[in-house]
């Protein structure tokens, strides 16, 4: 009994330092709900679209760690955590230094334009997978800045560069 116990109350630490990526889904899921009510229809696949979209710009941080980042010492500390299962540890690190890692390649007000010139054109075309999909990427990127400034008192430099930094 006290082995599971444990066990849900490491499941619920995780998930309270993990929260940036709930609040990620929860503006997914407004997004379907903005969506259904502008087009006055519900399919459940337009919330399972909306939240893999809003899920889908983190993707660059795992790029980071395991490809052009993985020299760094974050990087390797993330690895570290990883390879010996400590998930309490890992979970901590990433709230607390997520907002420090600046080398992403989408994270930036370039890569924003376009998804939000996609999403437009998407309109045009009727094409709804693409107003979904982009839209909810845009919001991720929107609330990330947000975050940033909330976080951090200023927005993050690698918004205002085009892909990653150039190594020196």
């Amino acid at each position: 009994m006290h082995r599971s116990v444990a066990k849900l109350r490491g499941l619920g630490f995780i998930i309270w330092h993990a929260r940036h990526e709930f609040y990620h889904i929860g503006l997914g899921l407004l997004w379907a709900w903005f969506l259904r009510e502008r087009w006055n229809e519900f399919n459940s696949r337009w919330i399972f679209l909306s939240i893999v979209g809003s899920l889908l710009p983190d993707t660059d941080h795992v790029l980071y760690f395991f490809s052009w980042g993985k020299r760094e010492s974050y990087s390797q500390q993330v690895l570290k955590y990883l390879r010996t299962k400590q998930w309490r540890n890992l979970t901590v690190f990433l709230q607390n230094g997520h907002k420090n890692q600046t080398n992403l390649a989408s994270h930036n007000y370039y890569f924003m334009a376009i998804l939000l010139g996609s999403a437009l054109a998407s309109s045009l075309y009727e094409w709804r997978v693409g107003i979904i999909l982009f839209g909810a990427m845009f919001v991720h990127y929107i609330f990330d800045i947000a975050d940033d400034v909330f976080m951090l008192g200023a927005i993050n430099p690698n918004w205002r560069r085009w892909g990653r930094e150039k190594p020196r």
